[in-house]
């Protein structure tokens, strides 16, 4: 059933989504937002957050993101339409019914909707039968399992698929499985190709993406889509898209690629990554990104690796741009030079494909990390003024297309840090120099740098050494945490161990005999007075002023210590 977009827009603005997600989860209070342990992973401090004034709520953790109508999906297990009739009756609100006009347009829609079930059913048969056809998919690791699963088919030469199918010429044309020739003629859309259906977001077909195969005559486009029309809409279809939801969510892979083209997406899927879409080989557009962020807050655009892959991501990034916010992000994974998904996969038997391709993912750079240095990342130190001025000027114009206040102001911030650090920078100083800035002469005197950018060199020096003393400290710090580790498998108690250490430490830094000493004294007191047990704060002697001696952890450890050696004695 099809709902206007303004009663579902009234339906959010009309729902406390604090007070629906509160219904099963505990949620607090924090500032504007609300807070929560997150229902769809296992966390002890909260990391979901609900905004309502934005109407969405959103994961760190696990990235789980969406508004009133995702949640009654994703956490409650309702159907789309479900969710839509529980939140208006919550509002106070009734579902509307569907006028005549939307009857009529509704069982048109499902007319054309059966045409291409009737089409996808011939193709699927003819592929079974098309020897050639099914040898060229097996050469490119597709076989039955991938056939089946995406519903691969194909369309017979000399416009012979839908002949005696029911199809008339205007049902066909409405569905756009046939076209009109230059003559006036009908012909089919989809002969002698490899046909591909897509799908909406709930499965059922809306149209079909066809390619050609070897056996096909060079002279004619390599891919071939339906027009858009009463169910597909190019700008606003991505490929996948059924499948992909599922597997994007923060249960499964937690993630979401975009790539490029239905059979990356195949060849994907195959090795593993079933959270993949494509758009239907066109630039993303904003419709595209807008479905992909229903899905997952940080999709993933994984590109060919060459200079098309490049500037296809760089257009993606730059679309993103003014939507991006918190919830909204974009990541840009390039694959390496000349190999696409379909290619890395198929010709490598050994596994390593998948391994490369895993690790592309996992290094995926941020849209703002991937916009500075397409923008600015080839501009160094040594360009002229003007060249640096005007990258800039380029990046400021960028971030000026955020939307969202904060992000702007972020982006803005990150990308002048990154400026002055790696491009307006003065040369840094070599390893080789000394790290103090003032240097003694022969003569006694001092002398100091001669240029500011010399000891701001030097200054930067000095703080890489103590980073690296620091790193060093680190590295002390994991190994005396192992021996602990291993002491303490051995029987030793934690407390034992600490004890000892700082005796040592101690010794150390004054000696063992000033241990010893104040060991001895502590002795003969006890001694004196006869005490036996523990020894207190107002046992201790006090001082010629009156004020009492502090008594440290280490006084009141070695008191208890002194305390078992007298009963012990005592004993004996």
């Amino acid at each position: 059933m099809a709902l206007p977009a303004s009663f579902l827009d009234e339906i959010r603005a009309r729902t406390r989504l604090s007070a629906l997600i509160g219904r099963s989860v505990k949620v607090t209070k924090a500032g504007r937002e609300f807070k929560a342990c997150c229902p769809f992973h296992h966390e002890k401090t909260p990391s979901f957050t609900i905004n309502d004034e934005k109407g969405f709520y959103h994961c760190f953790g696990c990235g789980a993101h969406g508004d009133a109508m995702r949640w009654l999906t994703d956490h409650d297990g309702l159907p789309f339409v479900e969710a839509v009739k529980e939140l208006a009756a919550l509002a106070g609100m009734e579902v509307p019914a569907p006028s005549a006009q939307a009857r009529e347009h509704a069982e048109r829609v499902e007319t054309v909707r059966g045409a291409l079930d009737v089409a996808q059913a011939i193709y699927a048969r003819q592929l079974i039968e098309a020897g050639a056809v099914m040898q060229y998919l097996a050469q490119r690791c597709i076989g039955p399992a991938e056939i089946e699963a995406f519903g691969l088919g194909y369309a017979r030469g000399q416009d012979g698929s839908l002949r005696g199918s029911g199809i008339g010429a205007k049902l066909g044309q409405a569905a756009g499985l046939l076209t009109t020739r230059d003559d006036g003629t009908i012909r089919e859309l989809f002969h002698d190709r490899i046909t591909i259906p897509i799908h909406d977001a709930r499965g059922r077909i809306i149209g079909f993406g066809a390619r050609v195969w070897p056996g096909r005559r060079s002279d004619t486009p390599k891919f071939v889509n339906s027009p858009d029309g009463p169910l597909f809409d190019k700008g606003r279809t991505l490929f996948n898209l059924h499948r992909a939801a599922a597997a994007a969510r923060p249960q499964a892979e937690n993630r979401l690629l975009v790539v490029e083209g239905y059979f990356d997406v195949v060849a994907l899927a195959r090795a593993g990554f079933a959270a993949c879409v494509a758009p239907m080989g066109t630039a993303l557009t904003e419709a595209q990104l807008e479905r992909c962020w229903r899905l997952h807050h940080r999709p993933i655009v994984l590109f060919d690796g060459d200079d098309a892959g490049r500037k296809a991501a760089l257009r993606a990034c730059r679309t993103a741009l003014p939507m991006l916010g918190p919830g909204q992000e974009l990541a840009v994974a390039l694959l390496p030079e000349g190999r696409d998904p379909d290619d890395l996969l198929r010709m490598d038997a050994t596994g390593m494909g998948a391994k490369t391709i895993q690790g592309r993912i996992e290094e995926a750079r941020s849209a703002q990390a991937f916009l500075f240095d397409s923008i600015a990342g080839a501009i160094g130190p040594d360009a002229e003024p003007e060249t640096r001025a005007g990258a800039w000027a380029e990046l400021a114009a960028l971030a000026a297309e955020i939307a969202d206040g904060e992000t702007r102001a972020q982006y803005l911030g990150v990308w002048r840090a990154r400026f002055e650090r790696e491009i307006s920078a003065a040369p840094q100083l070599l390893e080789a120099e000394p790290l103090h800035a003032v240097t003694i002469a022969d003569d006694g005197e001092h002398v100091f740098p001669e240029s500011e950018s010399d000891s701001a060199a030097r200054l930067i020096a000095l703080v890489r050494a103590v980073l690296r003393k620091r790193e060093e400290r680190r590295a002390i710090n994991e190994e005396i945490a192992d021996i602990l580790k291993m002491a303490e498998l051995a029987g030793f108690q934690k407390k034992a161990i600490g004890a000892a250490v700082r005796d040592i430490e101690e010794d150390l830094k004054h000696g063992p005999a000033k241990r010893e000493e104040d060991e001895m004294q502590r002795v003969l007191y006890r001694r004196v007075l006869g005490i036996r047990g523990p020894m207190t704060e107002a046992m201790l002697p006090q001082l010629i002023d009156g004020s009492p001696r502090g008594a440290s952890p280490q006084v009141k450890r070695r008191a208890t210590m002194h305390a078992l050696i007298d009963a012990g004695a005592a004993r004996v």
